[in-house]
């Protein structure tokens, strides 16, 4: 009995069985709506349909996209969210500003930064797991804490201008921003190894179902680690990108990101309660996603709204997955 439950939650991440079907018809749903936004914004201004448009857009997209996929593997394996990426970008992105400032080779940099955010998940793991605490709480905690001491450690920071990751962070390839590329190849990577490999399997069949995962010998503690320390490598990357494009930031700039990279992956069809999500849609809802807040300037509206737009777009798409839940359970 166990192996069939278990094997019902695999099944869903394989190719041409259930969750392509349920991704296809979530694909369908953010594309129209992608497209009506697009359509209704160029309709109320023509010069909505420029290049700057689109890059503004997947300028957005990039440091959230890459948030999303750290946040939407937490989710499939059934650690519900991971709250605490707002302090893991601004910590990462520190460390890579500062070690810059040192003439550190960029790469070697880079690859302290990716490894400063995979200790980041490894604390919350630490604590998860020997605590046996609640993810949410633990991620929120050390959310609040990790920024309150970013305030005491620093007030505001920069990549050095002379510095060749700054040109990158600012510079562009085939008419997009260089930073939207690493975005679009580690959904594409994730999305493609998540259901086609053993391990992968054992994430999305440990967030379907627990007792059949144990069942089966998967070791829920080992699945926990590996997926908070992904996740923290994920912040990692953006930490760089964001470090490399962002210009002068303070502790507080994380905060901005966490609201969209929910909504982000629940569009995408991410379960919250585990065992079933598509990372590759993630590119399609942080697309639509990104693009509010550049057609609400085109329509004259003040910032203040694109919280307003974000809040109501994350209850809907909360609505949206207690839907596929309970619809799922029947």
């Amino acid at each position: 009995m166990a192996d069939q439950v278990i094997g019902s939650a695999v099944a869903t991440s394989r190719p041409g069985i259930g969750l392509r079907l349920d991704g296809w018809g979530t694909a369908v749903v953010v594309a129209v709506a992608w497209l009506l936004l697009i359509t209704v914004s160029a309709l109320n201004r023509a010069d909505f349909l420029s290049h700057q448009t689109v890059l503004a857009i997947t300028f957005t997209m990039s440091i959230v996209g890459v948030l999303a996929v750290g946040q939407a593997l937490v989710s499939i394996s059934g650690g519900f969210l991971d709250l605490s990426q707002p302090t893991s970008l601004i910590l990462t992105a520190l460390v890579c500003s500062r070690f810059l400032e040192l003439d550190i080779n960029i790469v070697l940099v880079i690859a302290i930064t990716i490894a400063v955010g995979g200790a980041w998940g490894l604390i919350n793991a630490l604590i998860i797991v020997h605590g046996k605490i609640n993810p949410v709480i633990v991620t929120l905690a050390t959310n609040f804490i990790g920024l309150a001491v970013l305030f005491l450690v620093f007030q505001i920071a920069e990549v050095p201008i002379n510095s060749g990751l700054r040109d990158f962070g600012r510079g562009s390839s085939l008419g997009l921003p260089n930073i939207w590329w690493p975005m679009v190849a580690l959904i594409l990577i994730v999305g493609f190894f998540l259901p086609r490999t053993r391990y992968g399997r054992h994430v999305i069949a440990v967030g379907g179902n627990r007792i059949a995962a144990q069942a089966r010998g998967i070791s829920l503690r080992r699945t926990r680690f590996a997926i908070f320390i992904a996740a923290g490598a994920c912040a990692g990357v953006a930490g760089v990108l964001f470090a490399a494009s962002s210009g002068p930031f303070t502790p507080a700039s994380g905060s901005v990101f966490l609201l969209p990279v929910i909504a982000a992956i629940i569009l995408a069809g991410v379960s919250l309660g585990g065992g079933r999500g598509n990372i590759w849609l993630i590119l399609l809802s942080v697309g639509f996603l990104s693009t509010v807040p550049t057609a609400l300037v085109f329509f004259g509206l003040s910032s203040d709204w694109q919280a307003i737009f974000q809040g109501f777009i994350l209850i809907v798409a909360v609505a949206i997955d207690g839907f596929r839940y309970k619809r799922g359970a029947r």
